[in-house]
């Protein structure tokens, strides 16, 4: 990774007008002082993403993206924030190519990975390599594809460890990353051998297939390191994610080899989560690079499955995705082989929405010729219907159950509205119960984002912050509370546009920030026009809340606590907090 220094950031920011840039993606309209545009980072139908001039910085209202010139063009182009950076600067003509480099810690580990897949590529375009390169081409994988998945051969008559050893790496550092065992001996012996990789194409660990002997397990990969979590990585994503402004869609897949198969008739934007369930840490990671996402599992049972958990985990990020269903083929790499590209590009075409697939599953057990199943059958659709928000699809899934089923679509329709109501219903319920269970919470929480987004306007409220709030309960907000004060001790001012770039390598704070810049239609912090009362308020409500959090937790261990004088200890802190003189 590369560094650029906070002053060249700055400078290259200052000197780079958000709306000109901005402008240049999608049109913007000015409103009085701002301008207002279709947000390009959800599904906008109406002008919901302001632009500031003044403070150099865009909020979109709806779904809360938010940041500076370098966050807009990071987000639309699909690039690191450095990279948008070295955009704009060269532009502009900044020379960046020779900015600071920052070691990674993990550098000499991910050079021995290097180190090994080179011995391994060396050893399958050997004589020794002829049958395993049969064997691959036989699987309709020729030599550019192993060349381009850097595809190798472990062998047993050449030892790695050996060959490692020579380069002056210990058997611990081998045994640590996965390459070797206790014994001193090659982990991979006698398989082909896949090279995985991080987010950002670095090869992290291994995966060896048998191909000429018979082994319990097909596969073998390495063991889970500090570089290699399968819950955190997708197999391919630093390929997909430069093919992703040929096609603003990602595929994702179960297998490596389904993604090497897709590469083979063209499609490069798949990854792949390497035989381990789809998580939550998955699903962030496809979503930052677009919401258009195609779940393409295994064809079986298991690759139902495997759809509806993962349907599950990006609705709860609100993402939803289109899926792919191979029915009578085991895998995407198996019905390619069979079917051919035309095939598998018209399954992407066709994709079926998420309301399509729940209807397929909910088919299976009925019996549709029956009154009381069709009856079923609608009552069950219907109600994962009120869970889409796409209108178009709503309609459209009407009209064909309507047809499909001879029934009236206003039937239809009335009914669909009475199944929404009670899940609206259903979820104001919910709300007002949280807020009424913990109203005070509910305010400490909102003065906590207030404080914030008026220290970013102000300096003077940053100083009083400082003097008169003990902390933040919060841990985000606490974090940046305090990456605020540093930088403003640092550079003596606060500026917002700046502050984003000063913090853009810190994820856990993006958002926070966001839900405080979506706050910009509060009047602007002035010493002679507001109220510092609304700051003190502010202050008084998160000292309150810190003060009653912490009489709870010693009220806690005072009903735990048996020794008489240590209960005496606790009231007399309790006392202390409270105010009350204790004789």
């Amino acid at each position: 990774m590369t560094k650029i220094s906070e002053e060249i950031i700055n400078d290259i920011r200052k000197k780079t007008d958000i709306v000109e840039v901005i402008s240049r993606y999608l049109p913007l309209t000015k409103k009085g002082k701002n301008y207002f545009g279709v947000c390009p980072f959800h599904d906008d139908h109406s002008p919901s993403m302001s632009v500031s001039p003044e403070k150099q910085i865009f909020t979109c209202f709806s779904c809360g993206a938010s940041g500076n010139v370098f966050t807009f063009v990071s987000n639309y182009e699909h690039i690191s924030f450095v990279e948008a950076v070295r955009l704009l600067g060269n532009k502009l003509g900044y020379n960046l190519e020779h900015s600071t480099k920052i070691e990674n810690p993990h550098q000499k580990d991910l050079e021995i990975y290097k180190l090994a897949t080179k011995f391994y590529q060396n050893n399958i375009n050997t004589v020794l390599g002829k049958n395993a390169i049969k064997y691959l081409e036989d699987r309709k994988i020729d030599r550019e594809t192993i060349k381009k998945f850097e595809i190798g051969l472990a062998i047993q008559k050449v030892s790695l460890t050996d060959y490692l050893k020579s380069k002056n790496i210990s058997l611990d550092k081998m045994i640590e990353l996965g390459i070797a065992n206790n014994t001193g001996n090659d982990i991979f012996v006698n398989r082909i051998i896949f090279p995985l990789y991080d987010l950002s194409g670095n090869i992290v660990a291994f995966s060896g297939r048998i191909y000429n002997t018979k082994d319990s397990s097909k596969y073998l990969n390495t063991k889970e390191t500090p570089l290699f979590k399968k819950r955190q990585l997708l197999y391919n994503y630093h390929r997909a994610h430069e093919h992703l402004r040929k096609n603003d869609y990602i595929i994702i897949m179960e297998g490596f080899m389904d993604v090497i198969r897709a590469s083979t008739i063209g499609i490069d934007n798949c990854v792949a989560t390497m035989g381990t369930s789809f998580t939550k840490e998955h699903a962030n990671l496809v979503k930052k690079m677009t919401d258009n996402i195609i779940l393409c599992f295994d064809g079986d049972a298991a690759g139902e499955e495997a759809t509806i958990s993962a349907i599950k985990v990006l609705e709860e990020i609100h993402v939803e995705p289109k899926i792919i269903r191979l029915e009578d083929y085991k895998d995407p790499d198996e019905y390619i082989i069979n079917k051919g590209k035309d095939a598998f590009i018209n399954k992407i075409t066709n994709a079926i929405s998420v309301i399509d697939f729940k209807m397929q599953l909910l088919r299976h057990d009925k019996n549709l010729k029956d009154i009381n199943d069709i009856s079923l059958f609608l009552e069950e659709t219907l109600k994962e219907l009120t869970k889409t928000k796409d209108e178009i699809v709503v309609e459209l899934t009407l009209r064909k159950m309507a047809q499909e089923f001879n029934i009236n679509y206003d039937t239809l329709y009335q009914k669909y509205k009475q199944y929404d109501q009670t899940s609206k219903v259903n979820r104001q319920d919910n709300q007002v119960v949280v807020k009424k269970n913990d109203t005070s919470k509910y305010q400490y929480e909102k003065a906590e984002l207030s404080l914030i987004y008026y220290m970013l306007k102000d300096s003077d409220v940053i100083n009083i912050v400082e003097k008169k709030v003990g902390y933040f309960p919060t841990p985000t907000v606490r974090y940046l509370s305090n990456e605020i004060i540093a930088y403003y001790h640092k550079y003596g001012q606060i500026n917002e546009a700046d502050f984003i770039s000063y913090i853009s390598d810190k994820e856990e704070l993006k958002p926070v920030i966001s839900n405080i810049l979506s706050l910009d239609s509060r009047p602007e912090f002035n010493k002679e026009k507001t109220n510092l009362m609304e700051i003190d308020d502010y202050i008084a409500s998160i000292n309150k809340y810190v003060k009653n959090k912490k009489i709870e937790e010693l009220e806690q261990s005072l009903g735990n606590e048996s020794d008489i004088k240590k209960q005496l200890e606790i009231i007399n802190e309790i006392s202390k907090i409270k105010g009350v003189k204790v004789w």
